[in-house]
């Protein structure tokens, strides 16, 4: 090799200097890394914090409405029960019942001209109201809790039902 082609070795000074600059620029990185890392990490411990503090203020507040509201039932929550009705009233609401009923196996013997076997062949529907054939026509016995009625098809309709929508119509008011 020629000595023009071999590398000229630089000055040791100079080398150690790029070194520490180097070493310090190593260092000087390393520590900045270490700053965000402990910055990020402080960030979300008071994140953490933050949420928790959250977490327990709607956890008590939570359990004190819910306290509020077992003691206290309030009527905006749970709003007094309806008052039963009285005995005219479940008279009345049987009553017309079993007239829509009647209706029902009357417009069925029009259509077809015979009774039908059951109220459903005839379309109506009655809970409590039963439907017997008698000779020539059919009688329907009601129960509505204590009353109990008994319509016959020889009875006309509108004196069955009497007053039952006016009693019913009281009471709302």
């Amino acid at each position: 090799m020629s000595p023009e082609t071999q590398p000229v070795p630089a000055a040791p000074a100079a080398q150690k200097q790029a070194l520490l600059e180097a070493f310090d620029t190593v260092l000087k990185a390393q520590a900045d890394q270490r700053d965000a890392e402990r910055a990020a990490a402080e960030a979300r411990r008071r994140g953490r914090g933050f949420s928790r503090l959250l977490m327990v203020l709607c956890t008590t507040i939570a359990v004190f409405t819910s306290a509020y509201l077992y003691v206290e039932r309030p009527d905006w929550v749970f709003p007094a029960p309806a008052p039963p009705e009285s005995l005219a009233v479940r008279e009345a609401s049987l009553r017309i019942m079993m007239a829509n009923a009647a209706q029902h196996v009357e417009q069925y013997h029009q259509r077809t001209g015979q009774w039908p076997q059951t109220l459903e062949q005839a379309g109506a529907r009655g809970a409590g109201v039963r439907y017997e054939r008698v000779g020539t026509g059919y009688r329907l016995h009601g129960e509505n809790g204590e009353v109990r009625l008994r319509f016959d098809s020889t009875e006309p309709l509108p004196r069955f039902i009497g007053n039952s929508f006016e009693v019913i119509a009281r009471r709302s008011r």
